[in-house]
């Protein structure tokens, strides 16, 4: 048999490139939904010809033929073909030009214009297996459509391809169910799971009907009850959170499905399905979808899923439930309708309505809380500034508007997000009026922002983004492994220091309080944001921190300054905890009366005291501290009117950015410490650098000077 065949994109083509391949007798493909689908999408995609890989092993196919279909009388092999579809003219020659060279230029070429691929199974009706398509353009571009994806890499006979997708194939109605589809898909979005690592649809369905009082360990597979759906998920060593939908607004499913999808979770959905016969609405089945993206408006708001009856990335579009009159859903006033398209591009009517019934999370095994929590946390931080709000503010004032997202990361992402980030350097107001930031506001950010990226928190973390006048005001972590009885807010991260003024500050009177606000729901963790949002007392080791930096560890040693694996301690050194009534000439006398005597060192130890020492045979500042964590160091130099400081440590004052402060600080130590010598003590003059005069500039004999 040929190894592959290529032809331009055509609704022909691509029937009888499959019929090539498995005979006559296979089907039209053009009479399946699917197809017709698929078709459509690529069209808008510009496809322009399809490649038939005539052989090709499939990995899920395998795995469901030796589990079933290896003992089918009838069975046509284990061997499937894939059809692969690009938006230039790919020839015979093109490719085997590729294959005879490699160029790397026609390589990129190829890549540029591939647009994914789709398994054909040797089964007469159901054959459609995995099938990954580019994605339009136009989506995660901004925070109004998104759909998530992950990287399928391709190899066409040595040549490398790729496309973004998330994988789709149609229920095979014997290995598996619409749900097992469904699950599959969603395990394909989870982005930490290795592609080849994702079980096929029959072991999918072994999981699901395993160890489930009623289910049946055999096929072919009837629909999974949710009971089972969870089960799968269970053997897939994921965390799941179920809910029911029958009295969740449309709104709130929005909501859920953008932190979701922003998370990068894919969510399961399970639907009614209402369909139009003799002008009447008659329920039909249970089914389920894999919910991979949304699209936010004021006109028009929509989910993406990927329906297995239907095809990949299909829009789902909201409706109201009331002019239709369907059977059996008093509870629920919306529902959900596919719109297939036309070969002119135009929307059909829908012959289908979808009222959704439950929803499931899949997630990491560590993500314990559900978004539910993030979110009541959210709207109750919300409720009680608007509160506060209304009441300080003058009659007629603009509503306070505070808005939130969420989404779960990873801490590890959202410090990278956090060292790069910098303070909003002003707010507009109500009036548009911008308000600086200041210098202190700048200096307590930044301390705030290195006292969160140098502490440790749990890897998984709910994070809500909130915005003040569609401003940037703060962020607030919530510690996704969490029991719901526990202290769950972890940090709270001002990114306006203005904006947290005009918000934050409203709820400073309650910080450290039990909220009577909390106690009707158990699901919100707004008492540990209070106890978070607490200023705390900051102690001794804070102080020293700011006053003479935070400590360093002596950046090298010299071979003087140990000896047989140890330390040598300076013998001279003299350690103040506290102020002395002598001089600094009555603890060292021969630096007062020598004639030109060697200066003193000093140090601020890691516990804020004062060391000073003189420094004998090359042995520095680490032989004062015993190579311990030290702060601001320098040397002390007798003048003949005085004492004078500097910050000449190379082993622990090398790299503070704020140097003069610090030695400033330690000056005010300095004559606190020794208050008969404090009239005589300042900071060293810095000595002026010597600049090398240039030979050509420098005054030549014979010339004039």
């Amino acid at each position: 048999m040929t190894p592959f065949l290529v032809c331009q994109f055509g609704k022909s083509t691509l029937s009888n490139l499959v019929k090539e391949c498995f005979g006559s007798d296979f089907p039209d493909i053009l009479r399946k939904p699917q197809i017709n689908y698929a078709f459509h999408y690529l069209q808008a995609l510009n496809a322009q010809s399809v490649l038939l890989e005539s052989e090709y092993i499939d990995k899920d196919f395998l795995e469901d033929c030796e589990r079933y279909y290896l003992r089918r009388f009838g069975a046509n092999g284990h061997k499937c073909a894939r059809l692969h579809f690009f938006s230039e003219q790919v020839t015979h020659q093109r490719i085997e030009e590729l294959l005879n060279n490699g160029d790397e230029t026609k390589l990129a070429e190829l890549q540029a214009c591939y647009l994914g691929f789709m398994v054909v199974k040797p089964l007469p009706r159901t054959f459609i297996g995995k099938s990954c398509f580019k994605q339009y353009k136009g989506f995660n571009v901004d925070d109004t459509k998104r759909l998530l994806a992950r990287r399928y890499e391709v190899n066409l006979f040595g040549i490398s391809l790729s496309v973004d997708s998330i994988a789709f194939q149609e229920q095979d109605k014997v290995v598996s169910a619409c749900a097992t589809t469904a699950i599959w898909s969603a395990l394909n979005a989870l982005s930490w799971i290795p592609v080849r690592a994702i079980p096929s649809c029959s072991e999918i369905t072994s999981n699901a009907i395993n160890f489930i009082h009623g289910s049946s360990n055999s096929f072919p597979s009837r629909e999974l009850s949710n009971k089972q759906i969870l089960r799968a998920l269970d053997v897939a060593g994921l965390r799941y959170h179920a809910e029911q939908l029958n009295r969740v607004s449309q709104s709130e499913l929005i909501d859920t499905v953008k932190c979701h999808v922003d998370s990068s979770l894919p969510l399961i959905l399970g639907v009614k399905v209402f369909g139009l016969k003799n002008g009447a609405w008659l329920e039909k089945a249970g089914h389920a979808v894999t919910i991979l993206g949304y699209k936010t408006g004021i006109e028009e708001s929509g989910l993406y899923i990927h329906d297995d009856r239907f095809g990949p990335y299909a829009r789902a579009k909201f409706i109201a439930l009331g002019p239709l009159s369907l059977p059996d859903t008093q509870k629920q006033t919306w529902g959900m309708i596919l719109q297939a398209r036309d070969d002119a591009g135009n929307w059909l009517e829908a012959h289908e309505v979808l009222v959704p019934d439950f929803l499931i999370a899949p997630m990491q095994k560590k993500a314990r809380l559900p978004l539910s929590f993030a979110i009541n946390t959210c709207k109750t931080i919300v409720d009680n500034i608007a509160e506060e709000f209304r009441a300080v503010a003058p009659s007629g004032a603009e509503p306070h508007r505070l808005t939130y997202t969420v989404r779960l990361e990873e801490i590890a992402d959202v410090k990278t997000r956090v060292v790069k980030s910098v303070p909003a350097q002003s707010f507009r107001d109500t009036n548009g009026t911008a308000i600086p930031l200041t210098s202190e506001q700048r200096v307590v950010w930044l301390d705030e922002k290195n006292r969160f990226l140098t502490w440790h928190f749990a890897r998984l973390q709910w994070v809500a983004e909130f915005k003040y006048l569609d401003q940037p005001a703060f962020s607030l972590l919530i510690d996704a492994t969490e029991i719901p009885q526990g202290n769950a807010v972890s940090a709270i991260l001002r990114d306006s220091p203005i904006a947290c003024e005009a918000t934050l500050a409203l709820l400073q009177p309650y910080a450290g309080k039990s909220s009577e606000a909390n106690e009707g729901d158990k699901n919100s963790f707004f008492d540990s944001f209070l106890r978070k949002l607490h200023q705390r007392v900051e102690g001794l080791s804070h102080h020293l921190d700011i006053t003479y930096g935070a400590p360093r560890a002596p950046s090298y040693l010299k071979s003087e300054e140990f000896a047989g694996g140890d330390i040598v301690l300076n013998g001279s050194l003299k350690i103040f905890y506290d102020a002395t009534a002598d001089s600094i000439e009555a603890h060292f006398p021969q630096q007062a009366t020598a004639a030109n005597p060697a200066p003193l060192i000093w140090a601020i130890s890691h516990d804020g005291a004062l060391l000073i020492g003189v420094e004998e045979n090359r042995m520095g500042h680490p032989c004062l501290t015993g190579f311990k964590p030290a702060r601001i160091a320098g040397e002390l130099h007798r003048l003949s009117n005085g004492w004078a400081i500097n910050a000449k440590s190379g082993r622990y004052s090398g790299d503070y950015s704020d140097k003069d402060s610090l030695l400033e600080n330690a000056l005010r130590r300095f004559k606190s410490t020794f208050a008969a010598s404090s009239a005589q003590l300042s900071i060293a003059k810095p000595t002026p650098a010597v600049v090398p005069v240039p030979a050509d500039l420098s005054p030549r004999s014979g010339s004039p000077s």
